[in-house]
C-alpha cells in the first residue's frame, strides 16, 4: 500500500508528465491493429491505456520531463496543447507502423475474395464491427494468430517504450523525412497485398484463359454454366495449397520487417 501511495503522490506532483504519457499511449492503443477496430469497447481501450501508463510512468518520467515544470498557475496553455497534439501524433504514427501489415492482409484478402467470387458473400467481423468478406475474415484471423505466436505484440510494445527515449515530450513536428517514410510504408501495403493475392489471382487467370479456349474450340460446351463453381473450387484449392507461403510471408514481415519499419519511424521522428 505504501508503494501505491507513493506512486499516486509522485503522479500528483507530475500531472503534466502523466498526462503526456497517457496521451501518447492512448493514441497508440487506438491505432493498434487488433484493438483499433470498433469491435473493442472503448472502456477496454481506456483501461488498457491507463494501465500501461501506470506501468511505464515510474521509468519513463525520469527521462520524459513535461514542457514546463513550473507551478500550474505559470503553465502556458498553448504549450500544453502543442505537447498533447505532439503526443497524439507520435502514438498514431507508431500504431500506423504496426498496422501496415494488417492493412496489406485486408487488401490481399479482398482481391482474392473478388477473384474467387466471394465479393458479395459477407460475414460480420467483431473486430471491425462491420460486414466484411469471408476471405478477409479467414486471412485476418490467421494473421492475428501469427502476430501473437511470433510475439509481434512484444515488438510493438518495445517500440512504444523506446519512443519515450527517442522522441521528446514536446516540440515534435512532422517533417520531410518522416513523411517520406510514411509514404514508402504506405506503398508497401499494395506490394504486400498483391503478393498475398497473387497465387489465387494467377491460378484463376489461367483457369479463365483455359475456359475461354475451351468455349472457342468446343462451342457446344456451356462453359458459363460450370465456370462459377469451377472458379470457386479452384480458388479454394489454391488457397489451401498456398497457405504455407502465406504463413511464411507473414512471419518474415512481422518478424523482421515490422521491427525495422518501427525503428525507421522512430529515427525519422527523432530527426524531426
Amino acid at each position: 500500500m505504501d508503494a501505491v501511495a507513493d506512486l499516486v503522490k509522485v503522479i500528483w506532483e507530475n500531472q503534466l508528465t502523466f498526462l503526456f504519457i497517457l496521451t501518447r499511449i492512448a493514441s497508440f492503443v487506438a491505432a493498434l491493429p487488433l484493438l483499433g477496430g470498433g469491435g473493442t469497447p472503448v472502456y477496454v481501450k481506456a483501461l488498457l491505456a491507463v494501465g500501461m501508463t501506470f506501468v511505464m510512468f515510474p521509468v519513463v518520467s525520469r527521462q520524459f520531463p513535461p514542457p514546463s515544470p513550473t507551478p500550474p498557475e505559470q503553465i502556458s496553455l498553448g504549450l500544453v496543447v502543442q505537447g498533447l497534439l505532439s503526443e497524439i501524433t507520435i502514438g498514431m504514427v507508431i500504431g500506423f507502423g504496426a498496422r501496415i501489415i494488417f492493412a496489406a492482409v485486408e487488401l490481399g484478402a479482398e482481391v482474392a475474395g473478388m477473384q474467387i467470387g466471394f465479393g458479395v458473400a459477407n460475414a460480420f467481423d467483431p473486430i471491425s464491427n462491420q460486414q466484411v468478406s469471408l476471405m478477409r475474415q479467414i486471412y485476418m484471423a490467421i494473421a492475428a494468430l501469427i502476430f501473437l505466436a511470433i510475439y509481434g505484440d512484444h515488438v510493438v510494445l518495445r517500440a512504444m517504450a523506446l519512443s519515450f527515449e527517442v522522441v521528446p515530450a514536446s516540440g515534435f513536428t512532422i517533417k520531410g523525412p518522416l513523411i517520406e517514410q510514411i509514404i514508402r510504408m504506405g506503398s508497401n501495403i499494395f506490394i504486400l497485398g498483391m503478393k498475398i493475392a497473387a497465387p489465387i489471382t494467377v491460378a484463376l487467370l489461367l483457369a479463365q484463359i483455359a475456359m475461354g479456349v475451351i468455349s472457342r474450340v468446343v462451342p457446344q460446351i456451356q462453359v458459363f454454366m460450370f465456370s462459377f463453381p469451377l472458379t470457386i473450387g479452384i480458388g479454394l484449392i489454391v488457397f489451401g495449397l498456398s497457405m504455407s507461403l502465406y504463413v511464411s510471408l507473414l512471419k518474415e514481415q512481422m518478424g523482421g520487417q515490422m521491427e525495422r519499419h518501427l525503428a525507421d519511424l522512430l529515427m525519422r521522428m527523432k530527426a524531426s
